[in-house]
């Protein structure tokens, strides 16, 4: 890969579309350095960028991989293998999805099931050695799940910009953060039902839901 011929690339391409490395960097999100250093062949862009420097001079990442526009014959092929490239990322991501939300909805009922329970019978925290045991699963489901669903959306930044990941990930990122929220909740109640502010607890845990609502809205607005 050579960083300079690249660099050029970069460079012409830009003046081709009369941009300032400026106005480059602000449609790129990064510094004017960074550009700067692209072009002078110091420095190349990261993996996750490159759809986006793409999108933004109209040709394929390939092209701006070699340096050079391809014949149109190629950079049409070029386009089918992209296309293709991403409805696999994209199946990738929807089947990781659905098992992230697999471990969540798990963790969700088989550890809130186990901590109403146990704060309806027992005072102790941890009284039974079945309560440990559910509670583990349960975590590492609940971790499981975000592994799974921030691996797919790391993947997908292979071949789609920022952009596209906010509008495939975005919303299914929120409904799955509320599945995930529902065990750690009913352990938080567990705990304070067996503290000393144990009488508060269904006041403290409407707080904690409400709270967990606004932040859940924030973030809905910001991916929407």
């Amino acid at each position: 890969m050579d960083t300079k011929k690249t660099g050029r690339f970069i460079s012409a391409l830009r003046k081709e579309k009369g941009y300032t490395q400026a106005a480059l960097a602000e449609i790129l999100n990064v510094s004017n350095r960074t550009i700067s250093k692209w072009e002078n062949g110091d420095g190349y862009p990261d993996i996750t960028i490159l759809p986006d420097i793409a999108a933004a001079f109209e040709i394929s990442v390939d092209e701006l991989l070699a340096g050079e526009r391809k014949p149109k014959e190629e950079v049409a092929d070029i386009k089918v293998t992209e296309i293709e490239n991403k409805d696999n990322l994209l199946n990738i991501f929807k089947i990781g999805y659905i098992i992230s939300l697999f471990f969540g909805a798990f963790a969700a009922l088989l550890g809130t099931i186990t901590e109403i329970y146990c704060i309806w019978a027992f005072p102790i925290l941890f009284y039974t050695h079945w309560e440990i045991m559910f509670v583990a699963v349960s975590l590492v489901a609940v971790v499981a799940s975000g592994l799974v669903y921030a691996v797919g959306v790391t993947r997908l930044g292979v071949s789609y910009n920022k952009n596209e990941i906010i509008s495939i990930a975005g919303k299914k990122g929120v409904f799955l953060l509320v599945v995930l929220a529902v065990f750690p909740l009913s352990f938080i109640a567990r705990i304070i039902d067996f503290s000393r502010w144990g009488v508060f607890t269904p006041y403290i845990m409407i707080v904690l839901i409400i709270v967990l609502a606004v932040i859940v809205r924030k973030v809905y607005e910001k991916v929407r």
